[in-house]
Order: structure tokens, then sequence, then C-alpha cells
């Protein structure tokens, strides 16, 4: 196995300022807040569950309460706006990787199925139900076999051997200004 892994992760002008003058940098709760505004809670239902599952893999510092997302793919990771796309090599028992598309479903709070016969049950059953969609399950205060279920789903990101490339993300509990290869500003 490689014992580096080359990375691009988006970062704000605020970040990179911090990552240039600390020389290290960690994402904290009031940054998503901040950033997601009235939909920060959604994206906090699918960044807890990550953070639970990813502390299982590799050890988070204490200072680190959310992940920092990165590509192994540079244009994979742009996610829209400005800043600045900062190129890492970083050690690869620092990094957690998993698939985007699964991922993105979890952001979308959706359950992952096993397959398309498990898809097909899962949707009868929302019908069964009356439900419309996997985050009315999960934002709401009922269902807690059903929100067990599709919570237990999102186990599957971090089951695969990934290699294509343009499919991977990655996250890191940290950033290092000993990792950067390269600051662009787009």
């Amino acid at each position: 196995m490689k014992k580096e892994i080359d990375l691009w992760t988006q970062q704000s002008s605020i970040v990179k300022e911090k990552l240039l003058k600390e020389e290290r940098t960690t994402v904290k709760k009031r940054y998503i807040k901040r950033k997601y505004k009235s939909e920060a809670e959604i994206f906090l239902t699918a960044y807890n569950f990550f953070v639970k599952e990813a502390k299982k893999i590799i050890n988070k510092p204490e200072d680190a309460e959310y992940p920092i997302w990165a590509a192994a793919d540079r244009k994979n990771a742009l996610s829209g706006g400005s800043g600045y796309l900062i190129k890492l090599k970083v050690p690869r028992e620092k990094v957690i990787l998993f698939d985007a598309d699964k991922w993105n479903k979890i952001l979308n709070l959706k359950y992952l199925p096993d397959n398309e016969k498990d898809l097909k049950d899962h949707k009868k059953m929302l019908d069964m139900y009356g439900i419309d969609s996997d985050s009315d399950i999960i934002l709401s205060p009922h269902y807690p076999k059903l929100k067990e279920k599709i919570k237990n789903s999102w186990q599957k990101l971090f089951e695969d051997d990934i290699s294509n490339i343009e499919n991977i993300k990655a996250a890191l509990w940290e950033l290092r200004l000993e990792w950067v290869q390269d600051i662009s500003e787009f």
C-alpha cells in the first residue's frame, strides 16, 4: 500500500490563512452551523454519523469535531463557490476513503440498499406507511425502527474497496501545512 496519497481539498480564505499561520487546522461544529445556517441540522445528521464511525477507523484528535473533506481527483474536490484548491500529500494512515455516491445519498438522508430488490422492498415499505422520502423518517421524531434501518444501511459507506478514482472522497481529521503541495485560487 502507498505510504502517502495525493488529495485535493477546496477551502475558504479563512481556512487557508489559519493553515498558513498556525500550520494546522480542524473543523468545529460552529463552522458548519455558520456555513449551512438553517440547513445545518440536516448536514449534521449525516456528519454525526460519519464522525461516530470514522473515529473507529482513524483516531480523532481532541480538537477535531468534524472531518475535512477532500477528493482523490482534483475536479471532484471542487464543491462550488470561490476559494482555494489545496493539493495535499497525506500519510495514508491519516486518510479515510469512501464512495462519493454513497456519501451523497447519506447527505440526502437516504437508505443505502444492498441491491435493486432491497431498494424496491424499501420503497414498498415507505408506500405502505404513506411516507414520501427517507429524509421524512430521519427528520421525524417518529418511526424509530425505520430510522434505525436507514441509519444502519449507512454502514455500507465504509465497506467498499474503492478503485474508481473519480468516485473517491476522502476525510481527514486535520489539515497540516506540511502536507500542502500547492495552493491555487479559483
